[in-house]
C-alpha cells in the first residue's frame, strides 16, 4: 500500500522502506513414499480409497505427476490439455477469483498416459464444453471445486492407506506435498534448469525459452512420468 502512495506521488518516500521483512519458521513439508503413493493410485484402489470418486483421483494423480500448484490444477481449462501435455496459463484465487499463474510462471507440462486418460474422461463426461471452461468445476464450469474440499477428500484418501490425522499432522503431508514430491522424484534425473520450467521455479531467460514448448524436448520426462504412474 505504502509502495503504492509513492508511485502515486502521495509519498515522497515509504516510512516502511527500511524495515525487514519478519520471517516464519514454518514446518518443513514431508512428501509421501513411492509405495504410499502406488496405494494412492492403483487402478483397483479408486474405489477402496477414494470412493469411486474419479474427480478427486484425478485431481491429485494430476498434482503429484506435474507438481501444478492447487490454484494451477483448480483453474485448469479443457482448451489446455492435450494428449502428452496441460499448459498451466492461469491460477485460481479464492479471494480473486481466476487469475495469472502466480509469478508469471506460464509454462506446459509433459503428463504420463495414465494421468491423460483420466482427464480425458473427466472431459469427455463433464457437462461444461466450452474451451474455458474448468475441468475441476464445481458451481458452474467457470468456478473451481473448492479448496478445503479437495483438502478434505484427500485426506480421507490418507486416512484409506493407512495415513492417521495425527500421523498426517506430524509429518505434514498435504496437497502440497505433490510439489515437493514431483521436485523431489525428478532432482538428479533431469537437468534442473529443465526442472525449474517445469515447476514454475525460473528466469526471465526461462520464461522466453518455455514460450516455444515442444513436446519432443520433454521425452526424458514423460518416460520418468510413466514408470511411476503406469502400472504393470
Amino acid at each position: 500500500m505504502l509502495k503504492e502512495a509513492v508511485r502515486l506521488e502521495y509519498l515522497n518516500k515509504s516510512p516502511a522502506v527500511s524495515i525487514v521483512q519478519l520471517r516464519e519458521n514454518p514446518k518443513e513439508k514431508d512428501i509421501l513414499s513411492i509405495n504410499e503413493v502406488k496405494a494412492l493410485f492403483r487402478n483397483d484402489n479408486i474405489i477402496p480409497v477414494w470412493d469411486n470418486n474419479i474427480l478427486h483421483y484425478t485431481i491429485n494423480l494430476l498434482a503429484a505427476s506435474t507438481g501444478m500448484r492447487m490454484g494451477e490444477v483448480q483453474a485448469l481449462q479443457i482448451q489446455y490439455v492435450h494428449k502428452e501435455y496441460i499448459g498451466v496459463f492461469h491460477s485460481w484465487s479464492r479471494k480473486y477469483g481466476l487469475k495469472g499463474a502466480k509469478w508469471g510462471s506460464e509454462r506446459e507440462i509433459p503428463i504420463p498416459s495414465k494421468t491423460s486418460t483420466y482427464l480425458s474422461e473427466l472431459i469427455t463426461y463433464s457437462p461444461f464444453k466450452e474451451p474455458d471452461d474448468l475441468v475441476f468445476f464445481g458451481e458452474d464450469g467457470k468456478i473451481p471445486i473448492h479448496n478445503k474440499i479437495i483438502s478434505d477428500r484427500l485426506y480421507k484418501a490418507f486416512e484409506n492407506i493407512g495415513i492417521s490425522a495425527e500421523e498426517r499432522k506430524e509429518r505434514n503431508v498435504s496437497f502440497q506435498s505433490w510439489r515437493h514430491f514431483y521436485n523431489s522424484l525428478m532432482r538428479g534425473k533431469i537437468h534442473d534448469y529443465k526442472l525449474r520450467q517445469l515447476t514454475g521455479h525460473k528466469t526471465l531467460e526461462m520464461t522466453e525459452h518455455y514460450t516455444h514448448f515442444n513436446i519432443d524436448d520433454f521425452k526424458d520426462v514423460l518416460m520418468i512420468q510413466e514408470k511411476y504412474f503406469v502400472e504393470g
